[in-house]
C-alpha cells in the first residue's frame, strides 16, 4: 500500500537517529581507547551492530553472498554500485570488509550522522579541484597504513534506466598506483524498494555480492580505460544476471 511509505519512510528515519547518540558515544570511545588503524576495524563492527538493531526494528532484511572472496588479511579499494538512499544501510551491514568509505562533504552537516561520517570516513567536496586532489592524498595515506576504501565510482546515484552508469577514474587509478585490489561490491533489487529520486522507502531485502577481487597486477598499469572498463563489464553483468529491474539486458 503505497500511501503506507511516507509514514513508514519517517520511522524508519526517527529510529535511525534515536540510535545514532549511542553510536556517537561508542565511537568516541573507539577514537580514545583504541590505536588508529584499529579503530576502523572496530567502528565497522559498531556500524555492522547498530544497522541490526535498526533492522530488526524496521523490517529491513539481509542476503549477503560472495563472503568467500574475502582475504581478512587484504587491504582492499571497495566499490560499489549506487542505486538510491538504501545504499546507506546496503554498505554499512552489507559490506563485510571494515574499510573507510569516501562521502560527500555535504554529508557531514547531518546532525549526529555527520558526526559519525567525520569521524570514520574521507570526506570529499567534488565541487573543489583542489580538495578532491587532498582526498586523493588521504586516501593514499589510509592504504600506506592497510586501511581499505569504499568508493561509489558512479560518482552520484543511478537516476539512469541502466544497470550503471560511467565510472570516475579516482579508485581505478588508485588501485593501480598502490597496487591494491579492487573488490567490487554489487547491491541488487532495490529499485523495488524505491528509485532513484525518492526518498520513500518500504521493508524489503538488501542484497549485497560481494564478487572476487581484481588484482590491477594483472593490467597494464598505463591502460587505466582497460582496468577500469573490465570491471565495468563485470558489474554490469552481474547486474543483468541477478537484478530483476534489468533481466532481459542486452550483456556486455
Amino acid at each position: 500500500m503505497n500511501w503506507l511509505r511516507l509514514p513508514y519512510s519517517i520511522y524508519i528515519i526517527v529510529v535511525l537517529f534515536a540510535l545514532l547518540p549511542l553510536q556517537v558515544v561508542i565511537y568516541i570511545f573507539i577514537k580514545l581507547l583504541i590505536p588508529y588503524p584499529k579503530q576502523i576495524y572496530w567502528a565497522h563492527k559498531a556500524n555492522r551492530m547498530m544497522f541490526l538493531i535498526w533492522s530488526a526494528f524496521t523490517g529491513f532484511r539481509y542476503k549477503i553472498r560472495g563472503v568467500e572472496n574475502i582475504d581478512p588479511d587484504q587491504t582492499y579499494i571497495v566499490i560499489c554500485n549506487h542505486s538510491n538512499l538504501a545504499d546507506l544501510a546496503a554498505s554499512a551491514y552489507g559490506i563485510q570488509v571494515s574499510a573507510k568509505p569516501l562521502v560527500k562533504k555535504e554529508l557531514l552537516k547531518i546532525p549526529l550522522l555527520g558526526q559519525l561520517f567525520a569521524m570514520a570516513s574521507v570526506p570529499v567536496d567534488r565541487k573543489d579541484e583542489a580538495a578532491r586532489k587532498k582526498s586523493m592524498e588521504v586516501m593514499r595515506r589510509e592504504i600506506k597504513q592497510y586501511i581499505s576504501l569504499i568508493i561509489f565510482p558512479e560518482g552520484t546515484r543511478n537516476r539512469t534506466d541502466q544497470p550503471l552508469k560511467a565510472f570516475h577514474n579516482g579508485a581505478f587509478a588508485l588501485s593501480l598506483e598502490t597496487g591494491t585490489p579492487i573488490l567490487p561490491v554489487i547491491f541488487t533489487n532495490l529499485r523495488q524498494m524505491s528509485s532513484a529520486e525518492s526518498i520513500l522507502l518500504r521493508p524489503w531485502t538488501i542484497e549485497a555480492t560481494h564478487l572476487p577481487p581484481v588484482d590491477p597486477k594483472n593490467f597494464d598499469s598505463n591502460d587505466l580505460e582497460g582496468y577500469k572498463q573490465a570491471i565495468f563489464k563485470m558489474m554490469w553483468n552481474y547486474i543483468v544476471d541477478h537484478d530483476r529491474e534489468f533481466a532481459g539486458r542486452e550483456k556486455m
